[in-house]
């Protein structure tokens, strides 16, 4: 079994937290670094509407008895449903501050981009078009039980970030005529952010500075 030692951060790009104690938010590295980079492309398309993510399991796993009855391999998360003012408030799907659109386009999202054994919430609506599974006392939340391996996705790229991909989209951004001071060195400093603001700016794309889904499409990549 994956070993279960990788921590959710309080809040990142494009999700927070909720139900957080010491020992809550621990999952396999699959699992954590799906979650985040799913989360970014969520922030893509909704940035004032941050996920919400409950508790996944313990550091090593096991029981997490009372309070669930699953969540002991690091591949089991909740997430509350998401709301129409974005708040990382708790609803259900019959409140009146529950987005059922926000809320079903964020599943569509993860099913396309994560491979899922179940996605358990008791919305009659997503229940009918199959998006989601009923399960007893999942009115209030979602329960996102994620295969124990996922294909490759690709990583939002934020400043701070190193690596070969970094590399690549610095590349780009030269040879569309937008400069990083320091060339094609797999670092992106704010040098390489003001490079992808420019280039989003062009583009017609939220200057945000993260290099998701989108700027990667007009980057080529």
């Amino acid at each position: 079994m994956a070993k279960i030692e990788s921590l959710i951060p309080e809040s990142g790009v494009g999700f927070v937290t909720n139900n957080r104690t010491d020992n809550s938010h621990f999952a396999t590295q699959v699992v954590h670094d799906l979650l985040i980079k799913i989360a970014g492309m969520w922030h893509e398309l909704h940035s004032d509407h941050p996920i919400s993510i409950g508790q996944i399991s313990h550091k090593g796993g096991g029981s997490f008895e009372p309070s669930h009855h699953q969540h002991r391999n690091g591949v089991e998360a909740d997430m509350r449903p998401i709301r129409k003012d974005g708040k990382n408030l708790p609803t259900d799907f019959l409140s009146p501050d529950y987005s059922r659109e926000l809320t079903r386009e964020f599943v569509k999202l993860l099913k396309s981009n994560a491979r899922m054994h179940r996605v358990w919430f008791n919305d009659p609506q997503l229940i009918e078009e199959s998006l989601t599974t009923l399960m007893a006392k999942h009115g209030d939340h979602l329960h996102l039980w994620f295969e124990d391996q996922q294909e490759s996705t690709p990583r939002v790229l934020r400043k701070g970030d190193q690596g070969d991909d970094v590399r690549q989209v610095q590349e780009k951004l030269i040879a569309a005529g937008f400069p990083v001071q320091g060339g094609a060195d797999g670092k992106f400093g704010q040098h390489t952010e003001d490079a992808v603001r420019a280039f989003q700016a062009a583009k017609g794309l939220t200057a945000d500075g993260l290099v998701g889904p989108k700027t990667r499409a007009a980057l080529g990549l």
